[in-house]
């Protein structure tokens, strides 16, 4: 259901949902496999950077039909668990101390939408369309509020939200859902610049600890976030890889992490 893939000697990951014949639809077999493997690869210390994707030509199409068939009979209880499930997904993501870029290679909708918007970077294919129809079978996108919040204005929330809409990938891209959009051709190629660019410039230690400050942020208010920003940065100063970044960049050479072109 996910294959793992790895390069640049186990410091690029690519995970990719593989349920072709579903569109890379979600159940709760997929959603707790790919929360343990971002966990897992999340303190792997040799990984660097995660990749998510689908397999064939979509990305993902949210919660399959079976799954939906299931939640109708569900007790509340239930239901609750599931949704938790995926949240606990989302949060395995933007709380993974890896960069995780979205290899958008089709369509990403619902839940689907929801992965690539939980993720640090998004690239996607301009054949590609997103959405959140969830409004427009009865259904709530609660979840996915929580990322979108944070992420877009809120008049593209509203527009996406309410009206269940799909959009194009340059649309998605003017909206702020995505970094970039580019050829299927050239999807690769750009997704893997950026892995290699992170991989062998920035110090994991550096990343980790901006990632972490980055969600905890979104909690504070502003003199809380600031006093929180102080402390850190006076930590940041006595980690091992700040010392060395800071004595590289005196002594004119290259840090420890970083990876020579040939």
């Amino acid at each position: 259901m996910v294959n793992i893939e790895t390069t640049d000697s186990g410091r690029l990951v690519l995970l990719t949902l593989a349920r072709p014949d579903n569109r890379n639809a979600l159940n709760r077999k997929m959603v707790i496999r790919l929360t343990e493997l971002i966990s897992a690869h999340g303190v792997d210390p040799v990984c660097r950077v995660i990749i998510l994707t689908g397999t064939g030509n979509t990305f993902s199409a949210g919660a399959d039909l079976k799954a939906l068939q299931q939640m109708q009979s569900a007790s509340f209880e239930e239901n609750r668990e599931d949704s938790d499930t995926l949240a606990r997904l989302f949060s395995a993501i933007r709380d993974c101390p890896k960069p995780v870029i979205a290899r958008v290679n089709g369509h990403a909708i619902a839940g689907g939408l929801g992965l690539v918007t939980a993720c640090d970077f998004a690239f996607c294919a301009r054949n590609a369309r997103l959405g959140f129809p969830e409004v427009r079978i009865g259904m709530v996108p609660a979840i996915v509020m929580v990322l979108l919040k944070r992420r877009l204005r809120d008049l593209e929330i509203r527009n996406l939200l309410l009206r269940g809409h799909l959009i194009s990938a340059p649309e998605a891209e003017k909206a702020g859902l995505v970094n970039e959009v580019v050829s299927s051709a050239a999807l690769d190629e750009r997704v893997f610049e950026l892995a290699r660019e992170i991989a062998g410039s920035t110090s994991p230690e550096a990343i980790a600890a901006t990632k972490r400050m980055l969600s905890e942020m979104d909690e504070m208010a502003w003199t809380a976030a600031l006093d929180y920003a102080i402390t850190e940065n006076a930590r940041a100063r006595e980690t091992n890889d700040c010392r060395a970044g800071v004595s590289a960049f005196l002594e004119k050479t290259d840090p420890p992490w970083k990876i020579l072109e040939n």
